[in-house]
């Protein structure tokens, strides 16, 4: 089965972070990036996952529409999406502390209200790192995946693709 809108989790999903939760130093910019996969600051270090960027191309090529639902804040989130340079591969992008169920509806009304497309949940892949999250977006309809458990690598996503 291919999906038309895939929503994906940042931190520990599409990228992990050298932090721990209890790290004292917020995640904070400006960014550098290094080789294809990293993005460094003064203290911290964004790694994309291997196959980010083909799994994004390929939803576009074949007509997906890709968006994210993060807790992380927004600048900061947008600035290392800008630096890996897939920052416009988003639609809607929602970031705060809304449930990822609230956030993948909100972003079916923006592309219905946007794009004149309706999308049912059902059509709708989420992938997270959080087993909570995951329920979450099942709650709304969604198909939802584990990263760390359902997958192991991103390139695992190209068969719904």
């Amino acid at each position: 089965m291919t999906f038309k809108l895939y929503v994906f989790d940042l931190d520990e999903t599409l990228w992990c972070t050298d932090q721990d939760e209890d790290d004292i130093y917020p995640i904070e910019g400006p960014f550098q990036l290094e080789g294809q996969h990293l993005a460094r600051s003064q203290n911290s270090e964004i790694r994309l996952r291997t196959g980010a960027r083909k799994l994004l191309n390929a939803i576009h090529k074949n007509g997906g529409i890709s968006s994210l639902a993060c807790r992380a804040e927004e600048g900061t989130c947008n600035q290392i999406l800008e630096t890996f340079g897939i920052r416009d591969r988003f639609f809607y992008p929602r970031y705060g502390l809304m449930e990822k169920g609230e956030a993948i509806l909100e972003v079916l009304a923006e592309i219905k209200k946007t794009l004149n497309f309706e999308i049912s949940p059902k059509e709708v892949l989420f992938l997270d790192d959080a087993p909570a999250n995951t329920a979450e977006a099942r709650r709304v309809g969604a198909k939802a995946l584990l990263y760390g458990r359902d997958v192991r690598d991103l390139s695992e996503l190209k068969k719904w693709c």
